[in-house]
Formats: C-alpha cells, structure tokens, sequence
C-alpha cells in the first residue's frame, strides 16, 4: 500500500467529541476526518464556535473532509432520529449540513438513506440534483452512500442516481463494508465512469456464520485484520478517482471499549501494519 492519505471516520472514535477528535487524530497521524453534524452542534452547544474549532484543525494540520450527513429531507428518508449506543442521531438536511460544511472548511457532504427501505432512483435523483445545485454554489460536492436494505443499497443503484441527477458534483461514496454486504466486487468499481467516487470509508470484514442477524453499525474490523482484498479495492478507487482521500471507519466492540485516543493508537497500528503487508 502506497502513502495514500489515510484518515479517521467518525465511527472509529465515536466516544470522542469534535474536539477530541481533532486531538486523537493529529497525535496518530489521521490528517482527515469524516464526521457527523451532530458532534459540531455539540461543541457549539458547548461554547465552542466555528472559528475557534477551525483554529483547533489548523493548529493540529487536520482537515474535515467529509460532513456525514444528510440524512433527512430526501424522498424516502424517514424522520425520527437514528439511535446509535443510545444516543439519538438527528437527520439532517441539505442547508443543514452545508451550514456544517461551510463552517469547518469541508468539501464534502454524504448522503445515506439510512434507515429508508425504498426509494424511486427517479425521485431520488431530481431531489439529490437539487441539493447538488445548492452545494454548487458553495463549492462543496454531494456524494452517495450506498448501504444495504436502505432507499440506496448497492453501487450500482448509487451510479443510477447519479448518472440520472446529471450534476457535476454529484459521486459515489464507497464504503468496502457495504460494498461487500451488498454483494459489489473490485469489478463493479472498476466498471464506474472515471471520477465517479469522491468519497471513500475503508474497513475490513470477516464474514459471520449463516443466519447470523446482522446488526447496523457493529463488526467491523481493521484493515488487513479481515477477509476483503482491501489493496485490490483501494487500487481500483483511486484509479477512477486519484485525488479522494481514505477515512478508516471501524464500528467495533473493541474500540468502542477503549479510550478515544486508545481507539486511534490501535487504529494507526492496524493501518501501518496493513501497508506493510500491501507493498
């Protein structure tokens, strides 16, 4: 594995706030971030402002890359909040988000239709081509998250709608997880029209017994601690689309019983030994 720029997902360190997100990912070497609205309205709640956050990333050479997301106010998506840990998740919509992404310098925005069972790739698209009108005009582009048993559950469904909403700033976020749950391989990726994926979510996968229940947000493993042939999707990604950076997102048990700044250290390690492997 080449030095590609690795970075953190909000998931990885989900038991961290805005700031001690910046601090853990600077201190293990995770330049990026992908995080969700949620944790910027905490700091603002909190008494810390957008220009003092933005202070915080400069100082620590972090960068939020992607606002994760809009989740509300799209054709399908449902309203109550997403529960996670037992903590309620508000859904988002376009002008909320892009007042998140304006504010932390991002200039990404996903879109996940988490929690939505259907969704016309029609409706879907004029909706999200509105959104990416409205993005336009900040500079932001609006990606696609693909999640199985939702209202987008594959890469294919997720081209559809964009080929369909025919916006320039409108790709493909390409998580390996779920690409893997909903059956998409390397050739799938390499099929994609060139720059089609500006986004980009890596964890690994060990796949579970038959008839296992699969629950949202769990089982996760590290990269090179699973099953997937992480390099051979990674280098397919970044032919279509060279200049996405990679955020680790790893839902597990065992970084969620750690220490924020435990959860990075083990993940930075993990990350290391992974490229080791892949050279």
């Amino acid at each position: 594995m080449t030095e590609q720029t690795i970075g953190l997902a909000w998931g990885t360190v989900y038991q961290a706030n805005l700031i001690e997100t910046i601090e853990v990912a600077a201190r293990h070497g995770f330049p990026t971030l992908q995080i969700p609205p949620d944790i910027y309205h905490e700091c603002l709640a909190a008494g810390t402002d957008a220009k003092a956050l933005r202070r915080r990333l400069a100082d620590a050479g972090v960068s939020v890359r992607v606002v994760d997301g809009i989740t509300g106010g799209l054709p399908g998506m449902p309203t109550e909040p997403v529960m996670f840990k037992g903590k309620a998740m508000l859904r988002f919509d376009i002008a909320a988000c892009l007042e998140v992404a304006e504010a932390l310098d991002a200039p990404i925005i996903n879109v996940s239709h988490f929690g939505a069972t259907t969704a016309q790739i029609e409706a879907t698209a004029e909706a999200v081509a509105s959104a990416c009108r409205l993005a336009a005009t900040r500079g932001v582009t609006v990606v696609l998250e693909f999640v199985p048993d939702s209202g987008n559950p594959s890469i294919g469904n997720a081209q559809a709608i964009v080929a369909a909403c025919g916006e320039r700033n409108c790709k493909i976020h390409l998580d390996t997880w779920h690409l893997t749950r909903s059956g998409g391989t390397v050739a799938d990726i390499r099929a994609l029209p060139p720059g089609s994926i500006g986004a980009f979510q890596l964890s690994d996968r060990i796949a579970p017994p038959p008839g296992t229940a699969y629950v949202p947000m769990t089982g996760r493993s590290l990269p090179g601690e699973g099953e997937l042939p992480l390099g051979e999707i990674v280098a397919a990604a970044l032919a279509n689309s060279p200049d996405i950076t990679i955020e680790v997102e790893v839902f597990s048990e065992e970084l969620a019983a750690m220490t924020a700044d435990g959860a990075a250290a083990r993940t930075a390690q993990a990350v290391r030994a992974w490229r080791k492997q892949s050279l």
